[in-house]
């Protein structure tokens, strides 16, 4: 593919419908107005972070960090959401959206950033090594639905 030059910016609600196209693309299916409220909170909070590739006037990809504080570990950054266009990928999107948000981190002086990928993602695996990221946990992941009757009290 040739090379294209790519820009990154903040997400800005009128990426939208953009950004629930890319989501369906990952397997998570959104629509615009989906999209839109969950952008419209995420921007309206300190602690999160959107950012948009641009490549030839399109969005291309984006990426989602948030700053993460619990009780157990440091302070920390963790990207929550990443995504490239399937017709735009291998062309550097991805590592550029990566590191606009580990610079959007260390901003916040936030020393590590961590990201989790599903275990049948193997092109995200090698994506994350090959930008210096380390294996170090293996988990499952437990969900329960409290949208259920015994749950509305």
């Amino acid at each position: 593919m040739p090379s294209r030059m790519t820009d990154t910016r903040p997400a800005k609600l009128e990426d939208a419908a953009s950004i629930a196209t890319l989501s369906t693309q990952l397997g998570y299916p959104s629509t615009t107005e989906q999209a839109g409220s969950r952008l419209n909170d995420l921007l309206a909070n300190p602690d999160h972070f959107v950012v948009v590739a641009v490549v030839d006037g399109q969005v291309s990809g984006w990426a989602h960090v948030e700053r993460r504080i619990n009780l157990e570990t440091v302070e920390r950054a963790e990207l929550m959401g990443l995504v490239v266009d399937a017709q735009a990928r291998r062309a550097g999107i991805g590592r550029a959206l990566v590191e606009t948000a580990e610079r959007w981190a260390a901003a916040r002086h936030l020393g590590v950033m961590t990201v989790r990928s599903n275990v049948v993602r193997d092109g995200s695996h090698a994506f994350y090594r090959q930008l210096g990221y380390k294996a170090v946990k293996t988990q499952h992941v437990y969900q329960k639905d409290l949208r259920d009757a015994a749950h509305r009290a």
